[in-house]
């Protein structure tokens, strides 16, 4: 029940200090209505049987037994329609969660998981999301099991104990994704690679053939799944990333010259840089940097 969830709901917000501990596991057993709200963690969600409709973000999609996904924690939801709802939520310090994602980056499943799925939910109609099969479900039961009654013990050991069944679940959670064979996931997985790939080299020279062979798709295949998915064509993306890092230096210096801006984001021509930069931004580089120099006066 949700009046039985250890956080205190006002204002439609609910908020939990984990102290110590930098995840923790909650069971929601035949869980009723739950008003949309958002929350100063995130969570990893379990559907173990029943079902529902899941309101996040102004939309609503029907959930049932085996659907697994991120709820982050700026993200407005709540469920209604419930029949049976068992929910397990394996929430986490946003904190925590930054340091697992330096570690598990190149686990294959775990950006398209946690970091992709999420930002283009809405996009692709929540039709991203895992769903496992009754053998995955099983299996990832008896940890969240084990889980629970090890956050239940009082000993020196707990904590560590807890750390390390969290991660072994959310490593078995990547495994099953890169593993889905449903098409949509399937595709994410690819997807989230030649993301990746740009997030990693956008400083250079990249094509649509590079991106391609790094999902191992044909070209179509690629640009029709990439815009389908992202709603960006890949250089469109590749430029909207590019002028984002490029923003990200002015900041850190204000002083720095455009023409070195557009040299290390990967553009080769600064007037090609202060066209595109101007369409996504809403203003020239230069008058940017004149802008920052005036907060920092």
């Amino acid at each position: 029940m949700i009046e039985d969830y250890p956080h205190d709901l006002k204002k439609k917000e609910i908020s939990h200090y984990f102290a110590k501990d930098k995840c923790e596991l909650i069971p929601l057993k035949n869980q009723p209505a739950v008003p949309v709200h958002t929350h100063n963690f995130d969570e990893l969600v379990f559907i173990l049987s029943g079902s529902a409709v899941h309101i996040i973000d102004k939309e609503e999609y029907p959930i049932i037994r085996g659907d697994v996904f991120v709820v982050q924690g700026n993200q407005k939801h709540g469920y209604k329609n419930e029949k049976n709802l068992n929910i397990i939520n394996l929430t986490y310090q946003r904190e925590y969660f930054e340091t697992i994602k330096k570690d598990y980056a190149e686990l294959p499943g775990f950006k398209a998981m946690f970091v992709h799925e999420p930002l283009y939910r809405k996009k692709n109609n929540f039709k991203l999301k895992l769903h496992l099969n009754s053998k995955q479900l099983l299996e990832i039961s008896q940890l969240l099991n084990h889980l629970s009654n090890e956050q239940k013990n009082e000993w020196a050991g707990t904590y560590a104990s807890k750390l390390h069944l969290f991660n072994l679940i959310i490593i078995s959670v990547c495994k099953y994704f890169s593993e889905f064979d449903s098409p949509q996931p399937k595709a994410l997985l690819k997807i989230s690679a030649a993301i990746d790939y740009i997030e990693k080299n956008f400083d250079k020279h990249i094509t649509n053939l590079a991106l391609a062979n790094v999902t191992d798709m044909s070209q179509s295949s690629f640009r029709n799944s990439f815009k389908r998915i992202t709603g960006l064509a890949p250089i469109d993306y590749l430029i909207k990333y590019r002028i984002e890092k490029a923003v990200e230096m002015m900041n850190e210096n204000e002083n720095i010259q455009v023409t070195d801006v557009a040299f290390s984001t990967g553009f080769d021509n600064s007037a090609y840089f202060t066209r595109k930069f101007k369409a996504v931004v809403g203003m020239t580089p230069k008058k940017y940097l004149k802008m920052r120099a005036s907060f920092n006066d």
